[in-house]
C-alpha cells in the first residue's frame, strides 16, 4: 500500500486563507528551500527556509521548547507577520513539492485529483 500527503497542495487554494507572501513563496520554492524544523511549534514540520527558520536552525540557536510551549512563544510573531505579509517571520509550512500546488478552488483540485486516480486505476481493473 502507498499513500500521499496533500497538505501543501491545498495551501494555495483560496479556502486556505494564507497570506499572499506565503502563497507566492510556495509557487516559486524549490525542494531545497524547505527544511524540517521544530522552530515554530516544537513539533517537527517542513517549512520554507525563512529568515526566522534559518536563525532558529543555526548551530548557536537555542533548542526549541517542546510543543505546545514553542507554539505559544512563536504565535505572536507569526500572527503579526501574516497580518503584515512579512514572510520571513511567519509560520510558512511547505512540503518539498509545494511549487506544484495550483492556485485554484479546493473543489476543483480534489475533482482533478480524483479523476487522475480513476484514470490510473482503470487499466488495472480490466485485467
Amino acid at each position: 500500500a502507498s499513500a500521499v500527503q496533500l497538505g501543501s497542495g491545498l495551501l494555495r487554494c483560496p479556502e486556505a486563507g494564507i497570506s499572499k507572501a506565503w502563497a507566492d513563496a510556495l509557487a516559486r520554492s524549490r525542494p531545497e528551500e524547505t527544511v524540517a524544523t521544530r522552530a515554530f511549534s516544537g513539533r517537527l514540520g517542513r517549512a520554507l527556509k525563512t529568515a526566522y527558520v534559518r536563525a532558529a536552525e543555526a548551530p548557536e540557536a537555542p533548542v526549541p521548547a517542546p510543543y505546545p510551549v514553542q507554539r505559544g512563544l512563536t504565535r505572536p510573531m507569526s500572527t503579526e507577520a501574516a497580518k503584515t505579509n512579512q514572510l520571513d517571520h511567519m509560520m510558512a509550512w511547505a512540503g518539498q513539492s509545494c511549487a506544484l500546488a495550483k492556485a485554484q478552488p479546493a473543489e476543483e483540485l480534489v475533482q482533478t485529483l480524483w479523476k487522475q486516480v480513476q484514470e490510473m486505476l482503470e487499466p488495472q481493473s480490466r485485467h
